[in-house]
């Protein structure tokens, strides 16, 4: 059985986490448009994190989309030797996937160059996304000597969520489900009949970060995979900066980051297994125990395993082995700008579509009321038709009998169809003596 942590039923309030209301922002500021909080106390609180910021700024990048690619490119660079403790199930994966939300142009590409420049993590093999089979194929490939592995980690880079969406949404296709398995460091490659067709790839052996573009009005494709849980495992971070100074500061030196030295291997394994502070432990675990007594939760199910894994990247930038209770507090914030950033976005979805339902509705409306018009416009012309043959010859008819004298189906338009031959001249009309009145078919009306 693959060691993978089961993460996936873990959704309760979390302690420990920054409250969305302690971000300073006015609530009309996220209302609209994909405006962020203004900078919170992150950015000062370690010497990593405000260089990072500073040099998103001074290159015209929005510093969280900068924070999410460097984040990514540190986890891609530690070796996926390298495990989060078995607080749920088995051990837990450092896999880190971003989504960089923004208009298009508004930046994914400058935050990933101004990422690779403010902190150098040194080679890195980057890739497109292609089919779930090919996931595999990025660590390794088959020879004839058997599965031959050639890489251990992969950045994957897709600069618009449609080749993701697209990609994802064909008939049979397995690339979310294989990105979502990826995600939790489980077992990759599929079970082939012929066995010469299988590659396999152990869980915990590979490490995958990966970048992904996402235009807000484009994202309902990830969206609508919500039940599959692919969305809830992205870190959502806007590509804009609301804040942006009109002149950009200097830019400051690029940081060189460092592996920091790892803990002892897991006895009997080959794993290093970092360490996580005391009140990640406590809100994992009364997670988890709401969970399994079926209490009812507010928040993703994995939103826990995602703000571990944010803490981690954290830490290990900042070029510590451990997650820090400082690491689980500033993970928070950006668990909240991330909620905001997604929940702004599925926000902007519903109130495109309840625009396109209205103006569908209208149209539908519209070509109802002209359906009708045409059906009530035939019948009228039936109706002249009716009377034009009841009152065959030069004689009179009084008026209550020839309406009568009206299939029932039409009789409705009988008034109209009487207006209408008299305006044409098909028919005449007079008074009769003592009320009513009498219709004869003029000479020459068809």
């Amino acid at each position: 059985m693959t060691d993978v942590a089961a993460w996936d039923d873990v959704a309760v309030a979390v302690p420990g986490t920054v409250p969305v209301a302690s971000l300073p922002g006015r609530a009309e500021d996220v209302a609209e448009g994909w405006s962020v909080p203004p900078d919170t106390e992150l950015w000062s609180a370690r010497s990593s994190l405000a260089r990072v910021h500073q040099f998103a700024r001074s290159r015209r990048a929005a510093p969280w989309a900068t924070l999410g690619v460097v984040l990514a490119r540190v986890v891609a660079a530690t070796p996926p030797f390298v495990v989060l403790p078995a607080l749920v199930g088995g051990h837990g994966s450092l896999n880190l996937y971003v989504a960089i939300v923004g208009p298009s142009g508004a930046g994914k590409g400058a935050a990933e160059r101004t990422a690779a420049d403010a902190v150098e993590v040194g080679a890195l093999t980057s890739a497109s996304v292609g089919s779930g089979e090919g996931i595999a194929h990025l660590y390794a490939k088959r020879t004839r000597q058997g599965v031959e592995r050639h890489t251990d980690a992969v950045l994957l880079s897709v600069p618009e969520i449609d080749t993701l969406s697209a990609l994802g949404g064909r008939q049979g296709a397995t690339l979310l489900p294989e990105l979502r398995r990826a995600w939790s460091g489980e077992a990759l490659g599929f079970s082939y009949a012929d066995p010469d067709k299988r590659l396999p790839i152990p869980g915990h052996s590979y490490r995958l970060a990966l970048v992904v573009g996402v235009q807000p009005a484009r994202a309902g494709g990830l969206l609508d995979d919500a039940d599959g849980g692919t969305p809830q495992r992205l870190l959502w971070l806007p590509a804009t900066d609301p804040q942006a100074p009109d002149v950009a500061p200097d830019e400051p030196a690029g940081l060189l980051w460092q592996r920091p030295l790892w803990p002892l291997a897991e006895f009997g394994t080959s794993r290093v297994v970092l360490p996580v502070c005391q009140n990640a432990r406590t809100a994992i675990d009364a997670a988890r125990l709401a969970r399994l007594r079926g209490q009812p939760s507010d928040l993703d199910g994995h939103a826990l395993l995602a703000q571990l894994k944010t803490a981690a990247a954290l830490a290990l930038l900042d070029g510590h082995a451990e997650v820090t209770e400082e690491d689980w507090q500033l993970a928070g914030v950006v668990a909240v700008v991330s909620t905001r950033t997604r929940d702004q976005v599925a926000a902007g979805l519903e109130r495109v579509e309840r625009e396109r339902n209205r103006r569908r509705g209208e149209a539908e409306g519209d070509r109802a009321a002209v359906a009708a018009e045409r059906v009530a416009e035939d019948a009228v012309k039936r109706c002249c038709s009716n009377i034009l043959r009841k009152l065959d010859g030069d004689e009179w008819k009084a008026g209550s009998p020839l309406r009568r004298s009206i299939a029932a189906r039409i009789r409705q338009h009988f008034d109209e169809a009487i207006q209408r031959l008299l305006d044409t001249g098909q028919i005449e009309a007079e008074d009769i003596d003592g009320g009513g009145v009498r219709y004869r078919r003029l000479s020459g009306a068809r």
